[in-house]
């Protein structure tokens, strides 16, 4: 998910996080539409948490590699599909051996401190003629939220257009990229944040309780409709090759 404020707990938030994660189940069937059948292995998934994505990986190939940052989600993850290779490691600093044919990750890019340092990290490690398929929240995430709290933007939000060539100062070659959009909908904004939380990420603190307040107010005074309050998130996916 995205950063309001701090920095991410999806290790303390792990047990409970695939009860939050819809959003990051949405994106994670949306980005496996663009999966071959057979997926070339070995492969490695990068930043796969619990295995929301894990699962449409490890359908489509006998050899897969996963790994998080997190601890506790990578024991979730193990003991969920025991047949994947698990282990704990930084998305920057991907584990080896190099020739890898296949790499991916989901939901997982806006998080990356340095991007580029992680496409060249992956580009070392994948084979010649590699593939990945990877898909990340850009600009356009929680822009309605932002606009009564500009306060909370984490970060400044990247384009697609400059993700794109973040992976080819990288070295892929984008073969096919897409930006979607997705709509969350809840009873209200302080209902949104606590879902936000609750899959890993923190509220803007930083506001104050009853500054934090006041916005709330205003983003749902501005903002409800029939179906409760929208929050619109911004998705890139793409398909690259190591060139």
């Amino acid at each position: 998910m995205m950063l309001l404020s701090g920095l991410p707990s999806f290790d303390r938030r792990a047990p409970h996080y695939e009860s939050h994660a819809a959003l990051q189940r949405e994106v994670a069937v949306w980005l496996a539409e663009w999966l071959p059948e057979k997926i070339a292995a070995p492969a490695l998934e990068l930043g796969a948490g619990t295995g929301l994505f894990t699962r449409h990986l490890a359908a489509r190939t006998h050899r897969l590699a996963a790994c998080d940052i997190a601890p506790r989600m990578v024991a979730i993850g193990r003991a969920t599909l025991p047949a994947v290779a698990w282990s704990v490691a930084d998305a920057g600093h991907p584990p080896g051996p190099p020739g890898y044919q296949s790499v991916f990750s989901c939901s997982l890019m806006q998080w990356v401190p340095d991007p580029l340092a992680a496409f060249r990290a992956w580009h070392r490690l994948a084979a010649p003629g590699a593939r990945m398929v990877s898909g990340w929240f850009i600009q356009g995430t929680l822009d309605g939220f932002y606009a009564v709290c500009p306060d909370a933007v984490p970060f400044r939000w990247r384009t697609g257009d400059e993700w794109i060539e973040l992976l080819h100062e990288s070295g892929w070659r984008t073969v096919r990229s897409e930006t979607g959009v997705f709509t969350r909908h809840h009873a209200s904004a302080a209902a949104m944040l606590r879902e936000m939380h609750n899959a890993g990420t923190v509220v803007p603190c930083r506001l104050g309780a009853g500054h934090l307040r006041r916005v709330l107010r205003r983003y749902d005074e501005s903002n409800r409709g029939h179906d409760g309050v929208p929050t619109t998130f911004a998705c890139l996916r793409v398909e690259a090759v190591r060139s």
